[in-house]
């Protein structure tokens, strides 16, 4: 018998995290926030028995927004160097 992802999910990661199937992936909403706000979530995948954790390029997509406006704060600014 086996366990279904969002249970283990639930049960290791309490209240905090979240978890729902979004088209063929175990999305795991987090507490955490990027710096505008937005939740940040995960994405989980299995095939052929490997697992795959990904955030479906929000990370980017977020980096990419701040990056292309041409007035950062100081906050956004020292974050994008952090990655850079």
């Amino acid at each position: 018998m086996s366990i279904a992802p969002c249970d283990v999910i639930t049960q290791g990661l309490g209240e905090l995290f979240s978890c729902a199937l979004v088209n063929g992936y175990t999305r795991v909403r987090t507490p955490f926030l990027y710096p505008d706000g937005d939740i940040i979530d995960l994405f989980i995948s299995e095939q052929d028995g490997v697992f795959t954790i990904t955030d479906l390029g929000e990370s980017l997509r977020w980096l990419r927004m701040q990056s292309t406006s041409p007035k950062r704060s100081p906050k956004q600014q020292k974050l994008i160097e952090d990655v850079s």
